[in-house]
């Protein structure tokens, strides 16, 4: 028996590591993390964790095949449809479902689309960011099982999702840390991406990827821009994935990193928090209007060829007067609810600054995906 134990440990090393980080803060997410991280330790040194990692991988490879994933069988001929967006239009009674999160980045942003929803009133906006977190880390914080276990059973009918300020980092593919650069660590990065849209699509819901804006760092703004390549790709090849480019929102050209940005009454306005990544209110109000904006036209596709009247149409245009309300101060993770605006409080300066600035490998790596 208890030899049977101690071996179910080591062969589900990386899964119940991972599971023991994702718990809530306190005593009891300590205690599991300080059991497991050993337990892993020894269950890799053994290379007891191959078993489950080269299974998963096989489940995987059979998961991507095109006839997996709904493409023609060549044996029963028949053809799964994609997912298709149907949003309805929303009333106050009824207000849309939306649920907006990420990583750091989604926390100024995210604010911004939760307080334009409180003053409309037929957007019930719910904000869940979490600092530090994304796709290249899922023994730090599973984004996956967050969004399959916390996220889809709430029902959501329009999901904004961001991530890649913490993902531009060496990543473990197969037992090798790989650069960004590399083409393992895109294929991987590609993969995952992929797989987060798919979980998402269904129940004719949209969902609004948001990119990476131009960083200050022009070396970080570049690993960056593969990521931005990789999100517009993919969201290219998903009918229910709308991809906002942030690069020209917060940019006069496009191309290069602007700090400050012209307001509606021609003065420079401040778009970017001291470390060249975070946004300010401003910065965050311009990316909440061209998600909402992106909302309001598969809403006016739901209401025919009459379309809606200019007050029932959510979001405004990029030009429109920016929120006054400051950021609220970081956490690890925040979930603001669609019934009061953001507290205000002073800028965000979380971990998440230096963890994105470098490509190098800072943990631990490789968790199963």
């Amino acid at each position: 028996m208890v030899l049977a134990l101690v071996l179910g440990l080591l062969l589900n090393a990386d899964s119940l590591y991972v599971k023991a980080h994702a718990q809530d803060a306190g005593w009891q997410r300590r205690l599991a993390v300080a059991v497991m991280g050993p337990v892993r330790t020894i269950a890799r040194t053994t290379r007891l964790d191959r078993p489950r990692v080269v299974f998963e991988r096989k489940v995987r490879h059979i998961a991507d095949r095109p006839a997996a994933r709904g493409a023609t069988s060549a044996t029963t001929s028949t053809t799964i449809a994609p997912p298709v967006v149907r949003l309805r239009v929303p009333t106050t009674a009824e207000p849309l479902r939306l649920w907006v999160g990420g990583d750091s980045m989604a926390q100024v942003f995210g604010q911004s689309v939760v307080a334009k929803a409180v003053a409309r009133g037929d957007i019930a906006a719910t904000l869940d960011y979490r600092i530090s977190t994304g796709l290249t880390r899922p023994d730090f914080f599973d984004w996956p099982s967050h969004l399959q276990d916390s996220v889809l059973p709430t029902k959501p009918e329009v999901i904004v999702i961001m991530f890649g300020a913490n993902d531009a980092q060496s990543m473990d593919v197969n037992g090798k840390a790989e650069p960004v650069r590399s083409p393992a660590w895109q294929g991987e990065y590609r993969r995952r991406v992929a797989a987060v849209m798919d979980q998402l699509g269904g129940d004719g819901r949209l969902v609004v990827w948001v990119g990476q804006p131009i960083m200050r760092d022009s070396e970080f703004s570049e690993r960056e821009k593969i990521l931005d390549a990789i999100f517009a790709d993919e969201a290219g090849r998903r009918p229910w994935i709308r991809f906002v480019d942030t690069r020209p929102i917060l940019s006069t050209d496009g191309t290069s990193y602007n700090a400050y940005l012209s307001g509606g009454d021609g003065a420079p306005v401040l778009m970017r928090q001291g470390d060249g990544i975070h946004l300010t209110r401003a910065g965050g109000d311009r990316v909440a209007n061209a998600v909402l904006g992106v909302v309001a036209a598969e809403i006016a596709k739901a209401a025919g060829p009459g379309g809606l009247p200019p007050a029932a149409v959510p979001g405004q245009p990029a030009t429109g007067a920016p929120l006054t309300s400051a950021p609220a101060s970081p956490a690890r993770r925040d979930s603001v609810p669609a019934t009061t605006a953001p507290p205000p409080s002073s800028p965000p300066a979380g971990p998440a600054t230096t963890k994105a600035e470098s490509d190098k490998p800072w943990f631990a790596l490789s968790a199963p995906w």
